[in-house]
């Protein structure tokens, strides 16, 4: 599976800013131009699209990192692991789980998640969704390991070119994944930080033999 561990808390001043600028709704699904849309294969091999039933472009895995004009997308960040259960988990000196299970403290304190387009440039767009739209619980790893994923809604297509894509998680309570004692690796604070952050390219739909371009009528 796609796994990693969370990023640095953002400076608040700039979180703020981010959380407080609005979150219009995504698009409706569908694949732009009905064209075929390629699969997002993750490090391990794992079909995404095929996993999760997601009909367009999976922008997250480093493989995964272009689309094509006018169609949509959506985005994955990684995988939430955790201990198996409450009895193998392991936390930092002081942590309390709220539920038993390490899986189910973490699904259980999820909020939110809010995915920034393009930060700190004129074109930045903020949306904001809550736990049962976003995160997809209850599967399990060839290691045995229970892990959580975070799917987005379809976005609307971007403009050619570069781009980034920036995701913050909003939890109500510090939660710990069970697998070390190490505050700065096993656990993600209460409140908003940064969850994944990636660069990646929207390009011009590959033409095929026997298309019809109407300019050339």
């Amino acid at each position: 599976m796609y796994r990693s561990r969370a990023l640095a808390v953002l400076v608040p001043s700039l979180l703020a800013a981010v959380l407080g600028s609005g979150a219009p709704a995504a698009s409706a699904a569908g694949s732009g131009d009905g064209g075929p849309v390629p699969h997002c294969l993750n490090p391990e091999g794992d079909d995404l699209n095929a996993l999760y039933h997601v009909k367009q472009r999976i922008i997250g895995p480093p493989a995964c990192r272009e689309t094509f004009e006018k169609a949509q997308w959506v985005r994955s960040a990684p995988d939430w692991v955790t201990a198996a259960d409450g009895a193998s988990a392991v936390y930092p000196e002081g942590y309390e789980p709220l539920r038993i299970d390490p899986i189910d403290d973490f699904d259980h304190k999820f909020v939110s998640a809010t995915y920034v387009h393009d930060i700190g440039t004129p074109q930045e767009k903020s949306f904001t969704y809550k736990r049962k739209q976003v995160l997809r619980t209850g599967s399990v790893g060839p290691d045995g390991l229970p892990f959580t994923a975070l799917i987005s809604p379809p976005f609307k297509a971007l403009s050619v070119g570069e781009h980034t894509t920036t995701v913050f998680i909003t939890l109500d309570a510090e939660h710990c994944d069970g697998l070390g004692t190490v505050r700065e690796e096993n656990c993600l604070p209460a409140g908003s930080s940064v969850f994944s952050d990636t660069s990646f390219e929207v390009v011009s739909r590959p033409r095929h033999d026997g298309d019809h371009d109407p300019d050339k009528s």
